[in-house]
């Protein structure tokens, strides 16, 4: 189940306040259905066999942090087509890396979201790396729409 999955089934509205559950609530659910933790700086990473999608959550306000690896690192990383797109539900601008499932970060502005996208794409990376995942090849651009 995707991180937009579990929000949505998580989420509601009562009284005309908007519920959602803590980072720490939705940690829990998540060491509670099977999955993988590793916590990486504020970035709680999770991951399950047979679930191809990655879950990387991180508080509001919390700053990532920069990038250590190379030039040469930063350089491909960037190849992966990222899609920005302004949703009224988060009220944020949501950065979507399709080429590597799950991965995708949010900002109040084009620039954060994709400032913080290039993180998700680093963090994606080095968690598939450490649990011996596959890591696509960056195309850059699709070549087919759906």
């Amino acid at each position: 189940m995707s991180l937009r999955a579990l929000r949505k089934r998580y989420s509601g509205f009562s009284a005309g306040l908007r519920l959602a559950p803590s980072v720490d609530d939705l940690c829990r659910l998540l060491e509670r259905l099977g999955f993988e933790k590793r916590v990486q700086g504020s970035h709680h990473l999770f991951r399950k066999s047979g679930v191809e999608e990655k879950i990387n959550l991180q508080r509001a306000g919390a700053n990532p942090r920069g990038h250590t690896e190379g030039e040469a690192w930063f350089e491909a990383m960037i190849k992966y087509e990222v899609i920005i797109y302004w949703s009224a539900e988060d009220e944020a601008f949501v950065a979507d890396v399709p080429e590597l499932p799950g991965c995708s970060a949010h900002g109040g502005t084009q620039e954060s979201a994709l400032s913080n996208a290039q993180d998700a794409i680093r963090l994606w990376v080095d968690t598939a790396k450490e649990f011996g995942d596959p890591i696509p090849e960056p195309k850059g651009r699709r070549l087919i729409l759906a």
